[in-house]
């Protein structure tokens, strides 16, 4: 079970509103991803470190941050090999920095030229090989969207991959996975995705239904016909349990995430 919590509404941010945090993720989580955006005040980088990674480690719950394949394909950088090895130096050091990070996940959903693609694929190998050599994951997530040849090049590097199948039915997926990933990636490495309803977001449709008739259930329950998936994940999970189109900021007692994970094969 892998979540993705959205960094800007964690209360540590002390902004008014906010009424979730990571720290409170329960113990059926096996993931945490940290997703900024930016509006995250500097407090949130102080206790991400102080405060949320401890208290998740204590649950057992990898902590991982998320970077844009953007960063990856800084043009700031040349395209060498020397230009390659100064980029991910520069990756490592800003945005892995943060003492008990469990790993990187990269967010690709966009085509690349043969140059971006290139210096993606060098500079995903490195970070990759250092993330091994200290027991961490590299993970990349996607969706239809992605390049497919770079994930395919990195397919040995990586831990997971994770499909944001936001809004499709398991049948879509299982015709996404055919198509697109079976020829290079085994089924055990592939978590399928959901989305809770952001405030004024995309109305999805993941858990517009009752529980037990949503898409994010039927995800838990999906089984790829290539075999067992590696499991489920969620975007927004401080949105665990809001109705589709209620944009009240508001606690969650994770209900949902906790019986998704009971029933994810």
């Amino acid at each position: 079970m892998g979540c993705y919590f959205r960094s800007w509404r964690d209360t540590v941010n002390g902004v008014e509103g906010n009424c979730c945090s990571m720290a409170d993720l329960p113990e059926e989580v096996d993931i945490a991803f940290v997703f900024p955006n930016g509006e995250e005040s500097p407090l949130f980088w102080e206790k991400l470190e102080s405060d949320l990674i401890p208290a998740l480690h204590a649950k057992q719950i990898k902590v991982v941050r998320t970077l844009f394949i953007d960063e990856l394909i800084n043009p700031d950088f040349a395209d060498s090999p020397q230009g390659y090895q100064d980029l991910a130096n520069h990756l490592q050091q800003r945005f892995l920095c943060v003492p008990g990070l469990d790993g990187l996940d990269i967010d690709l959903e966009k085509k690349l030229t043969p140059t971006q693609r290139a210096k993606a694929q060098a500079v995903s190998l490195l970070l990759a090989e250092r993330l091994k050599q200290s027991g961490k994951l590299f993970i990349y997530d996607t969706s239809e969207l992605g390049d497919m040849e770079l994930l395919s090049a990195l397919a040995p590097s990586l831990d997971y991959l994770l499909f944001q199948a936001y809004g499709q039915s398991p049948e879509r997926v299982q015709a996404h996975f055919d198509r697109l990933f079976c020829g290079f990636l085994a089924p055990e490495k592939f978590m399928v995705g959901f989305s809770f309803y952001e405030e004024r977001g995309t109305r999805w449709g993941d858990t517009a239904a009752d529980f037990d008739g949503s898409r994010a259930r039927q995800y838990a329950e999906w089984v790829p016909t290539q075999g067992n998936k590696a499991g489920i994940f969620s975007y927004a999970v401080d949105r665990d349990g809001v109705t589709e189109g209620d944009d009240n900021l508001q606690p969650t007692d994770y209900s949902w995430t906790r019986r998704l994970k009971q029933l994810s094969r």
